[in-house]
């Protein structure tokens, strides 16, 4: 009887340890959930303010809210939004909500700032430790302001009609989707600028000044500060802060442009929307007969200019004629070339070597072109970079699959790392928002089965038409490169290919249901 007494205790007393376990289980993984339904609504909300998307922004931030009261970021995220969208009243009191659940200090201290109404762009930088401590130049886009015409800019950035002239003769012209001012004006030397009559640029004329409203379009991470040793290694030169017409800057003189940008007396940019011009010394300079074709290099893993990059031109068929250039410091290339087509070898050290192809039309000007390049994979890696036009202007990477070893990977700009323990499976290395990419993702372990696909992030519905591309490097082969299926009914969801051990697997199509899920948004 004692021992059947005996069972009977140790059989309830198992019981309730196993309602414990899995009470205690059950609210481990509720609260994992909910930590990763907040990361990801935070990282969505910056994405769409990098964007300058507010109402999306403002519904990220309270749905992140929703979730976690009590964390401060997204109660001062939110307000943030408020203030660029000039409602202080509602900045204020989302931000007394917010030290009301938190008791945070940082919110205390924005709160202070805001109901003496200094802006968002002050308080954003006081953090010192929130410096741009990854900030760099963005080759791409310097390379297209140093060199496009007109019409360029009209084709990428925008037609307008919003030109007017200031007091020292500059037509100042607004592009829509340009945040900045382009200045156009005839010179002594070159009456071709501007048409007079029409008061309007001519097509094949390029502005002589180009100032931005903030310094994010022109750096990379930029996070409104950076410091006078950070720019000096930015710019490969020593500058100093002068001071003239009562405004304090640093110049650099760079191989395409004088660049000047406000900072405070010692020399460090302390906004995000400091003033700053680019004086374009080369623009308006005429051109030979032969093709003038001008771009960068850029890293696939980094998005940075590659430094001396050879680049060498080898005609295909009978016009043409071979040549050789090479990147300056910043990545950037120019070369005039006789009418005909073209296979681009591109090459650097430490760097795969790949080939482009171009075609050349006598005295026509090519801008902006943009070759990347992969730097070499270490043994049993794989890269995948995606590339696109200005339009959709942020696809996203999905990289999602299991290891061999049972390890469920899902790498996106809300999740950049898949780890098992201490080791990385797969990285997205550089997530781009603003059109072109490179957009890169890199597989460390081989030994699974993995899914690529991508996504519009703003579901503009137009990733087919304006078009996209995927690059995949695998040990010991060149790069194979997949454009999306003329015949796909490709909306806003593509899947790309399936990686399996190493082998690809192109799918090159559309999902049967354009739906968004954990996978792809």
């Amino acid at each position: 009887m004692e021992k059947k007494r005996a069972k009977m205790i140790l059989t309830v007393l198992i019981g309730i340890l196993i309602v414990i376990i899995g009470g205690v289980s059950f609210y481990l993984v509720r609260g994992q959930m909910k930590e990763k339904n907040y990361t990801e609504a935070i990282t969505s909300a910056k994405k769409y303010l990098a964007q300058n998307n507010y109402e999306d922004a403002v519904i990220q931030y309270k749905k992140a809210i929703s979730v976690n009261q009590k964390d401060e970021e997204a109660y001062i995220g939110l307000a943030q939004v408020y203030l660029l969208q000039e409602d202080l009243s509602k900045a204020k009191a989302i931000l007394n909500k917010g030290y009301g659940k938190t008791r945070s200090v940082k919110i205390k201290r924005v709160l202070d700032q805001v109901e003496n109404e200094v802006m968002v762009g002050d308080y954003r930088t006081e953090d010192k430790s929130k410096q741009s401590a990854d900030v760099k130049m963005d080759a791409a886009i310097y390379q297209k302001l140093v060199s496009y015409t007109f019409e360029d800019f009209k084709n990428e950035f925008g037609n307008t009609d919003n030109i007017n002239k200031d007091k020292d003769g500059y037509l100042e012209v607004k592009h829509p989707k340009l945040d900045g001012m382009c200045y156009y004006r005839n010179t002594g030397s070159n009456k071709n600028i501007v048409d007079e009559s029409r008061k309007t640029p001519k097509s094949t004329g390029m502005p002589e000044k180009i100032c931005l409203n903030s310094l994010g379009m022109l750096f990379r991470n930029f996070e409104g500060s950076i410091s006078l040793e950070k720019l000096q290694m930015l710019l490969s030169q020593r500058v100093e802060p002068v001071t003239n017409n009562k405004r304090t800057y640093i110049e650099a003189d760079l191989e395409d442009c004088i660049l000047r940008i406000e900072t405070d007396s010692q020399g460090n940019v302390v906004a995000e929307d400091a003033w700053n011009e680019m004086i374009l010394v080369n623009a308006n300079q005429k051109k030979a007969n032969a093709g003038y074709l001008s771009g960068v290099v850029l890293n696939a893993v980094t998005g940075e200019g590659v430094e001396e990059a050879v680049l060498a031109f080898e005609p295909v068929g009978e016009k043409g004629e071979n040549q050789t250039v090479k990147t300056n410091g910043t990545g950037i290339f120019s070369a005039e070339l006789e009418p005909g087509r073209y296979k681009v070898a591109v090459s650097a050290e430490k760097y795969i070597q790949e080939e482009f192809s171009c075609e050349i039309e006598e005295g026509k000007t090519y801008s902006g072109i943009q070759y990347t390049i992969s730097p070499d994979l270490a043994s049993g890696t794989a890269r995948i970079v995606l590339e696109w036009n200005a339009q959709p202007r942020d696809l996203d990477s999905y990289l999602f699959g299991e290891t061999d070893a049972g390890e469920e990977v899902l790498v996106k700009y809300s999740h950049k790392e898949a780890r098992a323990g201490n080791q990385v499976i797969a990285s997205l290395d550089l997530d781009d928002m603003d059109g072109y990419g490179p957009e890169t993702t890199t597989i460390y372990d081989l030994n699974g089965v993995y899914t690529f696909q991508v996504a519009d992030f703003n579901r503009t519905g137009t990733m087919k038409e304006h078009g996209a591309s995927v690059k995949v490097y695998l040990p010991g082969r060149q790069p194979e490169v997949i454009s999306i299926n003329p015949g796909a009914d490709v909306k806003d969801i593509w899947i790309v290919c399936e990686i399996d051990h190493g082998e690809l697997n192109v799918m090159n199509e559309a999902p049967d249901v354009d739906r968004f899920t954990p996978a792809n948004k």
